[in-house]
């Protein structure tokens, strides 16, 4: 038999887990290599006359760059990964090796067999927690910049998936997880559960079922996976399941969002102060807020946000993105008061937001902002176009014993000014002056 590589997927860890196939590679193979904890899983299965090759973590370049030159030899090399070699494994190393050197498939031939991975055996483990859509990430930043990492869990959130968390946490990088988990508490109860498995299906296996609310970081490391259920999952007798539809919740969701529709197409036919439903926001306490455009505009956006937060002992975390940015703004910055992404604004920036502020001095791109917003189901502000928002902001006057808002529905904002300075001028001659905002 010529040379060839197989990839082989070992499993989350208990020899049990292995495919016949993968047993059949294995024992087909005159040379194996693997990261030295991995080979040590398998020794049972190994023959005597056959070679291996250890190789430390870090190093998954160049084991797979031996892994390829030995099976171009002629000798039949079996590559290893624990999982499955396909999932943040050898696999794709391998392949990218082979096309950085024009392979064309056969010199040498490549065998990649699948494997239970450790996300599959830990919602096995707890019972049927990916009972519905899925996606695995990483919260390793090593090959992957964290603000890629961020949108991922962010999008992830708001798609309402069960969510599987590689690499969650290590000495280096102790943070991520925490962070990952403020993302998905503003999408889902705190209720929603939670498994923590560390070392699934091997001699020294825990896992412990818990929610959003009660999971302590803590206790995780490098080697558990996190399992997040999504909006619909639930617990019974320690285990966790995901229902494969959304029935009734998603029937009312359905329902709901013909409403919102109706109320567009109503607020759209109509105009004037009598079709505005004025409401107080009173949890902006760590909201997600972003403000796209640093002109003047974008600055009275902001300052309100601020002005309320002291007011209120809320802190909203507001993020600014806008190639440019007015003095006042950059100070509010430079203080960190504010996050400030100098650059233009782009699709995907909205998600995880709860407030949107489109006030950049292009009408065509805080078309685009209201669009997101809408499809994020996030609440949204036009400055030049108030009618493709959800809310406008009043005139704001605020006193010791009172905040007073001032509203033309944003047909008029500096009227509504003006009516508000009126107020507050009579104010002033009682003895009660306030604070102006917007």
């Amino acid at each position: 038999m010529s040379g060839a590589l197989f990839l082989v997927s070992i499993g989350p860890g208990d020899l049990s887990y292995l495919t016949l196939a993968a047993q059949h590679h294995l024992r087909a193979a005159e040379v194996v290599l693997g990261y030295k904890l991995y080979v040590d899983l398998i020794r049972p299965l190994l023959a005597e006359h056959q070679e291996v090759v250890l190789s430390p973590m870090g190093e998954e370049v160049e084991r797979a760059r031996t892994a390829i030159e030995m099976a171009r030899q002629g000798r039949r090399v079996a590559l290893i990964s624990s999982g499955d070699v396909g999932v943040y494994a050898m696999a794709a190393p391998v392949f990218e090796l082979l096309r950085s050197q024009n392979w064309q498939g056969n010199d040498p031939p490549v065998v990649v067999t699948p494997g239970v991975s450790a996300f599959q055996a830990v919602a096995a483990r707890v019972g049927a927690a990916i009972g519905h859509d899925f996606c695995a990430i990483s919260l390793s930043d090593l090959l992957t910049p964290w603000p890629i990492i961020e949108r991922r869990i962010a999008a992830a959130a708001w798609g309402d998936f069960v969510v599987a968390f590689y690499n969650p946490r290590s000495k280096e990088r102790a943070w991520q997880l925490g962070r990952a988990m403020e993302i998905l508490r503003r999408f889902r109860p705190a209720s929603t559960p939670v498994a923590v498995a560390r070392n699934i299906t091997r001699c020294d296996e825990s896992v412990q079922v818990t929610t959003l609310e009660a999971l302590d970081v803590e206790t995780v490391d490098m080697f558990s996976l996190v399992l997040v259920g999504n909006s619909q999952s639930f617990t019974v007798a320690g285990h966790i399941a995901t229902p494969r539809g959304y029935a009734a919740a998603r029937l009312n969701e359905l329902v709901q969002s013909e409403v919102v529709e109706q109320m567009r197409k109503t607020d759209g036919a109509s105009s004037g102060v009598c079709s505005l439903y004025l409401i107080t926001l009173t949890q902006l306490a760590d909201a997600a807020v972003v403000v796209c455009g640093g002109g003047k505009v974008g600055e009275r956006k902001v300052r309100g946000l601020l002005d309320a937060a002291t007011a209120e002992d809320a802190s909203p975390r507001i993020r600014l993105i806008s190639p440019t940015a007015t003095e006042t703004l950059q100070r509010w910055a430079a203080e960190g008061r504010i996050d400030w992404e100098a650059r233009p604004y782009a699709a995907g920036d909205l998600i995880g937001a709860r407030l949107v502020f489109a006030a950049t001095s292009e009408r065509a791109v805080n078309a685009a902002i209201a669009q997101e917003a809408a499809a994020i189901g996030a609440l949204c502000n036009v400055a030049d176009a108030p009618e493709q928002g959800d809310f406008h902001v009043p005139a704001v006057l605020r006193t010791e014993d009172a905040t007073i808002a001032v509203s033309t529905g944003g047909a008029d904002p500096r009227r509504a000014a003006a009516f508000r300075d009126q107020i507050g001028r009579l104010l002033a001659q009682a003895g009660n002056p306030g604070k102006e905002t917007e």
